[in-house]
């Protein structure tokens, strides 16, 4: 039996219609398209059903009305849709032909009725083709008065589904200009189509009589002034830049972002103009992924953590936790500078967001174990008497042995053996002053600690210490962060003169 799409139903008192019907071999049949007798036959010996709910549906076609289908007495369980007009009806009917005609393989039916979100789409496409399988589009097609409000409702629906909808405004009733003397072109925007505008990124138009789309892409606001009763007055108009923006439905495609598998319709001649827009589009979207992402990974960093204390307790969870959280920071810190992030970050936070907790400890168990012993191992470092341990001591600090990159270099190395081998050069440096110029050293740290520490800030900020009393070879750990041995030597002879052997006396005549 056949179930036709198009059919009429009751909603709050008014009539709506359908497009399609059905039989009970899944047949479906367009009122637009099929042959009148047949379809009239059918309906009258009732093998016509409608597509959502199921009952007898009648074909009508009139001299003023377009051909359609509607219910006999009974109200259609599905009600969420608009009231029919003959402008909504052709404006579905000219977004199904485009569809059918540029996807000819996909599934593209009228008046389909959406379980998961209760809507009906006024079109609905199913995409099989290689490259688009599992790509569901909603097409939209609005001419009655909707509220931004009740429009955002119904977009984050098909959202919620994974089904992007697609919302064409008629241009007769959405599309309105400046009635101002002497101001041509300016735009008069109502909340709807802003909102569509302003969340999606564009918004379109589709003129019944022409075929012809308009897609809003870009405006700018011009400031004109008049002068009324000797005051002058500002007035701000809209416009959309280019002013003509519009092409048959002929020439409009869609384009396919692969990433995020989005389509937006576009058509040749303005397709370079739109790319600022779609690049702010595409923006929005990743600014959405690392959102999603972002709260995945914390849900996730959390069931871990829990799981750490359970089982190692609240030391090793503690370790861990701050494991995670400076290496996650690291990875944003990179990202916003648009420095290059080792794999090692990626898979890290990718296992966190999507591994089982066990998994998870099992893999990254013995970076944890290694942290842990680091830790250990750094404090005696510290407080060593040995000349190497004192330097790798005070040049480093812990919070650098939380970072994956650290552990990952680290390999099997022993801290102490990874730490002389990463700071050779700088261990290097502080050899050679404090071996060369220890009576020098010793000198200032037998000297104020105050007057040195702002002596020193004048020849070199770096060069300052911090401790109390320092020593010699405190004084001499500062050179690390000098890159040559001849500018150690220069800041020395700096040194001799202006402090050591500094006479303010000197030249003054007694």
């Amino acid at each position: 039996m056949l179930v036709f799409i198009m059919s009429i139903r009751m909603l709050k008192g008014k009539v709506i219609k359908l497009l399609r019907c059905v039989t009970s071999e899944k047949e479906t049949l367009y009122a637009s398209s099929c042959e009148e007798s047949a379809i009239r036959q059918l309906a009258k010996d009732k093998k016509i059903y409608c597509p959502n709910c199921q009952t007898n549906v009648i074909f009508k076609k009139g001299k003023i009305m377009s051909a359609h289908f509607a219910h006999y007495n009974s109200e259609c369980v599905v009600t969420n849709s608009e009231p029919e007009t003959n402008s909504h009806i052709n404006g579905k009917e000219i977004l199904f032909s485009w569809l059918k005609q540029n996807f000819p393989t996909a599934d593209v039916d009228s008046e389909v009725h959406i379980p998961e979100t209760g809507q009906i789409a006024d079109v609905f496409i199913q995409h099989r083709e290689k490259g688009m399988e599992g790509l569901r589009w909603a097409f939209e097609f609005q001419h009655s008065p909707l509220s931004s409000t009740d429009w955002e409702k119904r977009h984050n629906l098909y959202q919620s589904e994974g089904i992007q909808d697609f919302w064409i405004l008629d241009k007769a009733t959405y599309m309105k200009f400046s009635i101002a003397k002497g101001i041509t072109d300016a735009r008069r925007r109502n909340e709807l189509e802003k909102a569509i505008y302003n969340i999606t990124g564009l918004c379109y138009f589709l003129d019944l009589e022409t075929s012809e789309l308009t897609i809003d892409f870009d405006f700018i606001t011009r400031t004109e002034k008049k002068m009324i009763k000797g005051y002058e007055r500002k007035t701000d108009y809209t416009y959309h830049s280019p002013i003509l923006h519009s092409s048959h439905m002929n020439q409009i495609k869609i384009r396919m972002n692969e990433e995020f598998r989005h389509g937006v319709l576009i058509y040749k001649d303005i397709e370079s103009r739109m790319e600022r827009r779609l690049s702010w589009i595409i923006q929005k979207f990743k600014r959405k992924q690392k959102l999603q992402l972002e709260q995945e990974f914390q849900e996730q960093a959390i069931k871990k953590k829990t799981f750490a204390k359970d089982k190692y307790g609240q030391e090793t969870a503690d370790i861990f936790a701050k494991f995670i959280d400076d290496n996650k920071e690291e990875l944003d810190i990179k990202s916003i500078q648009g420095i290059d992030i080792p794999l090692g970050y990626y898979e890290l936070v990718e296992d966190i967001r999507n591994m089982q907790d066990h998994d998870f400890f099992d893999k990254y168990n013995d970076l944890i174990e290694k942290l842990s012993l680091n830790l250990q191992l750094f404090e005696k470092i510290k407080d060593g008497d040995d000349l190497i341990n004192k330097i790798i001591g005070k040049i480093n600090y812990s919070f650098q042995f939380y970072k994956l990159s650290f552990l990952i270099d680290q390999d099997s190395k022993t801290l102490q053996d990874y730490l002389i081998s990463k700071d050779q050069e700088k261990i290097n440096l502080v050899g050679y002053v404090y071996k060369e110029y220890k009576e020098v050293l010793e000198k200032l740290a037998s000297m104020n600690p105050k007057y040195i520490k702002n002596e020193l800030g004048k020849i070199k900020s770096s060069l300052s210490v911090w401790e109390d009393n320092p020593t010699a070879l405190d004084y001499a750990i500062e050179y690390h962060r000098l890159k040559s041995k001849d500018e150690i030597d220069e800041c020395i002879e700096q040194i001799k003169e202006k402090i050591i052997n500094y006479n303010p006396f000197a030249g003054e005549d007694w």
